[in-house]
Order: structure tokens, then C-alpha cells, then sequence
């Protein structure tokens, strides 16, 4: 935890994936509003985080050198990250000083930030495990989803490249996003009716899905020019391998086809497009229960 509770700057910051924690704002309230500041004894982490001088977001996980590469970009398992302060390292960071005795005495005395960390952490890994239905919400995906495909569609303007398949497969996850929401609100009433046990098997099969939803997006041919990277919503670009990039495939091959401005590149950047689309299509598919 080193790495993450020495930084200068008092607010939390986090990193994840929309599934996890829905949109990109204020998802972790109710865990922080549990924890307090450790910087401020008569506030909690989520009134530090909401006063702070940036507006309080969750950012997306993608860059490929962090501890959570293998986890979500090469297998696909929604995941999150938590630091204390945000932007460059602090100053020590990586260096020889970087060590327990700095820690002790200059970045966390007391180590009241890794009890914070602790906490929220914890919290959050009980919910996990003790709610009947996994808390993923895939509605926030294709919001987040839509936003993507226009930044992509502004960007192939005035070239043969369509957006359309993505689109369209955006569609369809919303239909199974929105079946699932639906599916969660019967089982919770059937559980708070006593018409349905914890352990029925009509649960089970919802969380298996609500599971592997998120490794459809991944792809064994991997990101293009990145072929070890295989989700191909979130991941490094070629051009910053340190910061997240939406549709990384996509990007890198646009990249290119301005580079070289060929009728070749172009068309591989709709080749780009319908993996990312047969992905879409696939996790929608997975979660909506018609391939399993």
C-alpha cells in the first residue's frame, strides 16, 4: 500500500470499472460515509472527498504497468484502485527512501491512512460477499459505452469508417443490462417474501452471469499492436502505455490510418470496430443468459 497512502494530497482517489461501481460519481459514498478522515477526525473520507477542489469521480482502470494489469486487462476481472491523493507519485516514490521508516515518520504517521484504506476496502469486500446478488451494474457500461462511440465517430468523420455495428451492439447490452435489472427486483422481492431461498439456484445463475459479463469483453487475439492486452474496452493505448485508453484497438489503428492515410488502414479500423462490437454483442449475450 505503499505506493498509494504516501502522496501528498489529502483527497482519495479511485479507479474502476463501471460495472463495479456504476457511474463515475460519487459511486462509493455510502462505504466512505462509514470510514473517517484520517486527516480530520470530525469528518468522514466522503465529506473530505465531496469538499475537495476537484469534482469527485471514479476513473477507469486501464494503464498497463499497474499491479491490476493481469487481473483486468489479460483475464477480464472487474477490479479497483484506491488512493490517498492523486496526479504524479510523491516525491520518494520508487526511489531508495521509499521505505517503511519514511512511511512511519514523514507519510502516514500513525498510519491512519492505511486504517482508512483498510476500512474502506474491507467494507467493500464484505458487500461484496454478503449481498445475494452481485452489485454489478452494466447500465452504467453502455452509458459509458455511448460516450466512447462518439468521441470514435467524430474522429472517422469524412472516411468510410461506420460506427454503426458498435452502436448497434450498444443496444443490445442495454436490453440485457435492463432484463438484469429487472431479474435483480423479482428476486429481491421473492427473498423478502420468503418465496425464494438464498441458496436457489435462480440466484446462483444471475451472479454467474453478473460474473463473467465482464471477461466477454475481452478478446484471445488481444489489442491491436498489444496482443497481450485482451480487454478491448479499457487498456493502454500504444501511444501512452501509462494512461487509459477506451477502445485502445480502435485508437491505436486510427493512429495509424491517419499516419499513413491508406485505404488499407482505414479498413482496419473498421476491422477494429466489429471486434469491439462482436465483444459488445458477446457480453450482452452472456449476461442476458443466451450463452452461458
Amino acid at each position: 500500500m505503499g505506493d498509494l497512502l504516501g502522496r501528498p494530497r489529502e483527497r482519495v482517489s479511485y479507479l474502476a470499472y463501471p460495472n463495479l461501481f456504476g457511474t463515475k460519481s460519487l459511486e462509493k459514498k455510502k462505504k466512505k460515509k462509514k470510514v473517517q478522515d484520517p486527516d480530520n477526525s470530525s469528518q468522514t473520507v466522503y465529506d473530505a472527498w465531496v469538499k475537495s477542489d476537484v469534482s469527485p469521480t471514479i476513473g477507469r482502470l486501464g494503464n498497463g504497468g499497474s499491479d491490476y494489469a493481469a487481473f483486468v486487462q489479460h483475464v477480464g476481472i472487474p477490479s479497483t484502485n484506491m488512493a490517498f491523493g492523486e496526479g504524479p507519485g510523491y516525491p520518494v516514490y520508487h526511489s531508495l527512501y521509499d521505505d517503511f521508516m519514511w512511511m512511519e515518520k514523514f507519510a502516514d504517521p500513525g498510519f491512519r491512512r492505511h486504517v482508512a484504506a483498510a476500512s474502506i476496502w474491507g467494507i467493500m469486500a464484505l458487500r461484496l460477499a454478503d449481498e445475494e446478488i452481485i452489485p454489478f451494474n452494466y447500465m452504467s457500461y453502455t452509458t459509458e459505452l455511448e460516450a466512447y462511440t462518439k468521441v470514435v465517430e467524430k474522429a472517422v468523420k469524412g472516411t468510410p469508417v461506420s460506427c454503426s455495428p458498435l452502436y448497434n451492439s450498444i443496444k443490445a447490452l442495454k436490453r440485457a443490462a435492463t432484463k438484469v435489472d429487472s431479474e435483480r427486483k423479482d428476486i429481491q422481492r421473492e427473498l423478502s417474501s420468503k418465496q425464494l431461498s438464498k441458496d436457489s439456484i435462480k440466484i446462483r445463475g444471475l451472479n454467474d452471469r453478473l460474473m463473467q459479463a465482464e471477461r466477454a469483453f475481452t478478446n484471445r487475439e488481444g489489442i491491436f499492436k498489444q496482443e497481450w492486452y485482451k480487454h478491448l474496452i479499457y487498456g493502454p493505448s500504444e501511444q501512452n502505455d501509462w494512461d487509459t485508453a477506451s477502445y485502445p484497438g480502435i485508437a491505436d489503428a486510427i493512429a495509424t490510418a491517419r499516419s499513413t492515410n491508406t485505404s488499407a488502414s482505414w479498413k482496419l479500423v473498421q476491422h477494429e470496430i466489429h471486434r469491439v462490437a462482436r465483444a459488445v454483442t458477446q457480453a450482452s449475450a452472456v449476461l442476458s443468459g443466451s450463452l452461458t
